[in-house]
């Protein structure tokens, strides 16, 4: 299996196992491939999906953190196409929807389709968290000093030069 095959895969499997059948592994893959540009410019690399579906950059694959990255953005899109879809539901439907009926003792409450919409936004707000965290952690690893030269750290405490 090549490297967006594996990845939508995995994102697939354990990500979203109940919806295989609106998002399939395809499906996947696709926005995957369409979607390596967002990639590249949150990473600053040039990662590329050749003919095969291998993604590459300088002769080198990708890191399980920078495939993980990738799946984060999956997961926000996904978390933000399904709010969007909760909401146009909401709006476009010719029926009134009913939330809550009481009836003497009894009341039956039902989910609103505007409270699944923010839901959707919820679980989007933690998904950014949760890439930001990982972008951070990305680039304070790849990042090394500019200069390492001079007279830089060569003072002992009693301050003479050493």
């Amino acid at each position: 299996m090549n490297d967006l095959g594996r990845i939508a895969s995995g994102i697939v499997t354990y990500d979203f196992p109940n919806d295989t059948g609106s998002y399939n592994i395809g499906f996947v893959s696709g926005w995957l491939e369409t979607n390596i540009g967002e990639l590249n410019g949150l990473l600053h690399e040039e990662f590329a999906v050749d003919s095969t579906g291998a993604v590459r950059a300088g002769g080198t694959g990708l890191a399980p953190v920078e495939e993980n990255i990738w799946g984060t953005l999956y997961e926000l899109y996904y978390y933000q196409k399904s709010s969007r879809e909760a909401l146009r539901s909401f709006t476009y439907s010719d029926s009134v929807d009913w939330i809550t009926l009481k009836e003497g003792d009894t009341t039956i409450q039902r989910q609103n389709k505007n409270s699944v919409s923010k839901t959707y936004i919820d679980l989007s707000k933690e998904a950014n968290t949760r890439l930001d965290n990982l972008l951070y952690q990305y680039n304070y690893q790849k990042s090394s000093p500019i200069q390492v030269a001079g007279t830089d750290g060569t003072f002992n405490l009693s301050g003479k030069l050493v």
